[in-house]
């Protein structure tokens, strides 16, 4: 029987990611491209740019995946589960209007670094910087996120 550690880690997919791109499409058609090539259980967000964003990704998201297994989630995907833990606020119109992408250079959060990557090819979008999130598998027999390293 598997740990509820192994099955997060499972479940967490390859290389979580967030890049910082700038795109001459607009971010609806983007967020739009995103719903269509992404599963239910992935996590592709585009929000603002903010360097303070980026160290609260992991834990935004993992909260996230833990609500939704829980089925105790506010939202209707892991992706705006993950938007709300990243605001601070549970109400979804106010999270996506403080964090929520709305110009052309946006930090794109990946549970999936190719998912990333193919979205990028569809919507031709120009990689600025790459973060990926490194994770500890073995903190006290729990996930923990360590690092963030930047890849240029």
């Amino acid at each position: 029987m598997a740990s509820k550690k192994d099955d997060i880690l499972g479940k967490l997919g390859t290389s979580p990611c967030a890049i910082i791109f700038e795109s001459q499409s607009s971010i609806e058609s983007i967020v739009g491209d995103a719903k269509r090539i992404s599963k239910e259980d992935d996590v592709l967000i585009a929000v603002k740019e903010a360097g303070a964003l980026e160290k609260r990704f992991l834990p935004a998201y993992i909260n996230a995946y833990l609500r939704y297994h829980e089925k105790s989630m506010h939202s209707s995907s892991i992706s705006l589960e993950t938007m709300l833990f990243l605001a601070g606020n549970m109400n979804i119109t106010n999270a996506i209007g403080k964090v929520g992408a709305d110009k052309s250079r946006f930090v794109l959060f990946s549970s999936r670094k190719e998912l990333a990557a193919q979205l990028a090819r569809k919507c031709n979008l120009r990689k600025i910087r790459e973060i990926r999130l490194v994770l500890d598998y073995d903190i006290a027999s729990d996930v923990a996120m360590t690092a963030i390293k930047d890849y240029k």
